[in-house]
């Protein structure tokens, strides 16, 4: 069969160029809101940390708020994985084993973090941009749902959903403090939802 794709054609020089320069915004955004937090940071401060002028800014993006889209997109990432061993230890719940995850999730969220305060500063003053950029669903409930449907646990989606929702709830509860610079006693943390998630899945697969 014929690769096709080795034909599609390149990028251009000139491409090239403008998705590096639209990436070196969103990294200097991520930067400067770290520094001086959403409020405070201007687009010349933006502009200014990425070596380009306010003028290259308006190329890429319309205002301030369309670089918010951005770093959830990144921060998305560190939300996407572990979640199918998960539904596997799940299937057959050990809470020792559940609290390992639980922690080496949180320190991967960590990075995370760093890229969600702003977005947090920011849609906490303005309901609008809230409903246009924060996800319905909390953050990983959306893979560990199907992880619950692919390991057995759950034989309909819609009691995935549900229960991916209520074991996510606390592990986003104290991801968003931690991104607002809250202590988090993840340990503490780890342990008390590890135990209730493994007695709400002994209780699930007692009463399927």
């Amino acid at each position: 069969m014929v690769d096709y794709s080795k034909f599609a054609p390149q990028p251009t020089l000139r491409q090239r160029q403008k998705a590096a320069t639209r990436q070196l915004l969103i990294d200097a955004a991520a930067q400067v809101f770290a520094a001086n937090g959403y409020a405070k940071t201007r687009i010349d401060d933006v502009a200014a940390a990425a070596g380009t002028s306010r003028a290259t800014f308006y190329l890429h993006f319309g205002g301030k708020s369309e670089l918010l889209g951005e770093l959830i997109g990144r921060a998305e990432a560190n939300f996407a994985s572990g979640f199918r061993e998960l539904g596997r230890l799940l299937a057959d719940p050990q809470t020792d084993q559940l609290c390992r995850w639980i922690r080496q999730t949180l320190a991967l969220w960590n990075t995370a973090a760093v890229l969600m305060r702003p977005v947090f500063e920011a849609t906490d003053h303005d309901p609008l941009l809230a409903n246009k950029l924060m996800p319905e669903a909390l953050p990983g409930s959306a893979p560990l749902a199907a992880a619950l449907l692919e390991s057995g646990i759950c034989a309909e989606e819609a009691a995935a959903q549900s229960m991916a929702l209520v074991f996510m709830a606390p592990l986003f509860v104290a991801f968003r403090r931690r991104a607002m610079g809250s202590a988090v006693d993840e340990e503490q943390l780890a342990q008390l939802t590890a135990t209730s998630w493994a007695a709400v899945a002994q209780a699930h697969r007692s009463g399927a």
